[in-house]
Formats: C-alpha cells, structure tokens, sequence
C-alpha cells in the first residue's frame, strides 16, 4: 500500500493519510504550502541540531479547522466525507500512522482498543460550535 494517500475531490485535497513506515529522506513536507496545516516527516542521524530558533507572530485567518491525528495503538477505520457528507474514501489505519484532515468531514470506527494523539487549531469553541453533525436520516 502506499505510503501516502491523498484523498481529493475535484483537485482539493480533503485529507492525506500516512503510512508509519514512511521515509523522508531527510526532510520532506507532504502538505502543499498554501494549506492552513503543514505536515512533514524529518529524519535525522545522531548528532544532528536544529539550531535555536523561533516562529515570528503573523495574522493568519482560521476558516477551516485541520486536524492531525497520530494512531499511537489500535486500530480504525477512517472515512473522509465532502461536504454534502458524500464519502470519498477511507482506509484502515493501525498503530504508527497518522492522518491529517483539511476540509470536509469524517468518521472514525475503532476496530480495537484505540488511543490517539489529535493537534488541531485553537481556540476550542466546546463541540457545539466547533462541529456540524450530520444531520439522522
């Protein structure tokens, strides 16, 4: 399976999952610049330093929120919905992958005893106005 799957609608990318046995080469960035999250994968040897620095402030504006899940044990399958709540893929994802949602929706099943590790942006707004349910049929 690849290491990488992208999941795209129309030429928008609504989430990438990775795969634990990715390789970066060194450093490699998987989002596109101009998406609100960034995710990448640096190896390093020993020895290696990231010299001491910093993140200058700037104003950045919020319009969707991203999350990045990181499957630390278990199992789950993981659906990526549109925005019409029309699937438009999913995978199985199990012990050392991790995933990043963009834009859209999602649902998760716990196949196992799961424990995830999830980064989104702040500030929290309590499920009522950071989440739209889909609507029961």
């Amino acid at each position: 399976m690849a290491e990488v799957i992208s999941i795209t609608k129309d030429g928008t990318t609504y989430a990438l999952f990775f795969r634990k046995e990715i390789s970066s080469g060194g450093a490699k960035f998987f989002t596109k610049d101009e998406d609100a999250f960034q995710v990448g994968v640096l190896e390093r040897p020993a020895g290696y330093e990231v010299q001491p620095h910093q993140h200058p402030e700037r104003p950045t504006e919020v319009r969707t929120v991203s999350e990045f899940l990181y499957i630390a044990s278990g199992r789950v399958q993981v659906a990526v919905l549109d925005e019409q709540w029309t699937e438009l893929g999913s995978a199985e994802l199990s012990a050392g992958d991790f995933l990043l949602f963009l834009r859209g929706g999602h649902k998760l099943t716990m196949l196992e005893d799961t424990r995830m590790i999830e980064v989104k942006q702040g500030p929290f707004l309590g499920d009522s106005g950071a989440k739209i349910f889909q609507p029961k049929l």
